[in-house]
């Protein structure tokens, strides 16, 4: 069968209708149509009831069908990936997961060359929080992820690219700007602004202020924002300090609107990784990636 008929068929039943089908896949309404009766010529009869003017139906055969065309779909994604990855091939799909740290602030870059020397690749990036970024992997719905956390887990293979520091971040009007680097206790008496749970970053910045006798109930949390962008406008506002990767602070700090210090006594470093799923075979296009990555920002 036709994966492209196949897709248009998922898109009519699952609508309901063909032209919210054709919207949906920039398609014309003939054009979908016409697709619908190739495939039904191809099975040997009607896939669709169209005796209401105002929506399909699905015969007991377009019902039979639907409830296994993810799985034909997918049978044939993963024929195309085995194969590109048997040709070494970067071409397809390549799926990719990121931590927002790394999707934001250091991917973009080694994406965009990946994209230029490779025309026929179609990337597709979510950005999320690490945990959900092991999660997509587990799923299967990302061929390799990039974290900036520790994961102990032994589905999951990790790659170390590069080293990233998290800092101690500010307006230029708070007391912190006049020092070289900021104590644990310091952190205690700041009204913090934080990442949402699941964040790397606050994860790893909770470990290593614990080391240094600073325990997470001690800190007196203002606020909890789940986008970089949000947390260091609070800051500049003057809603409290944060703690934040180097890697995302490049603007702010050429700019002035914000400083950054370094926690005093035990800096904070962070590897920054690339994450597959354990024995699984490795796309060339996310492998080139990941090369990418460690050449371009480290």
């Amino acid at each position: 069968m036709d994966e492209h008929r196949l897709e248009v068929f998922r898109a009519v039943a699952q609508r309901l209708s063909f032209t919210a089908a054709a919207l949906d896949l920039h398609l014309s309404q003939s054009a979908v149509s016409q697709q619908i009766a190739a495939l039904e010529r191809e099975l040997g009869g009607p896939l669709l009831d169209r005796s209401s003017r105002r929506r399909v139906r699905l015969t007991a055969a377009g019902a039979a069908l639907l409830s296994r065309v993810d799985a034909a779909l997918a049978g044939l994604d993963d024929a195309r990936r085995a194969v590109a990855a048997a040709r070494g091939a970067v071409q397809g799909d390549l799926r990719v997961s990121a931590s927002r740290t790394v999707g934001s602030y250091i991917l973009p870059a080694p994406l965009a060359l990946l994209g230029r020397r490779h025309p026929a690749l179609r990337l597709h990036v979510s950005i999320d929080n690490s945990q959900r970024v092991v999660r997509a992997l587990l799923a299967g719905a990302a061929d390799v992820g990039y974290i900036e956390d520790e994961i102990a887990d032994p589905r999951i293979a990790i790659e170390p690219l590069l080293e990233d520091e998290l800092l101690v971040v500010a307006a230029p009007a708070h007391r912190f700007a006049a020092l070289a680097e900021v104590a644990a206790d310091e952190l205690a008496a700041e009204a913090l602004v934080v990442r949402e749970p699941g964040s790397g970053t606050r994860r790893v910045a909770e470990q290593r202020l614990a080391r240094a006798g600073l325990r997470p109930e001690q800190l007196r949390v203002a606020a909890e924002l789940t986008g970089i962008e949000a947390i260091k406008g609070a800051v500049e506002a003057g809603l409290g300090v944060s703690i934040l990767s180097r890697a995302s602070l490049s603007r702010e700090l050429a700019l002035g609107t914000l400083v950054a210090r370094p926690l005093g006594g035990a800096p904070i470093h962070r590897p920054i990784a690339a994450a597959t799923v354990a024995g699984a075979t490795r796309l060339p296009a996310a492998v080139e990636l990941t090369r990418l990555v460690s050449e371009l920002a480290g």
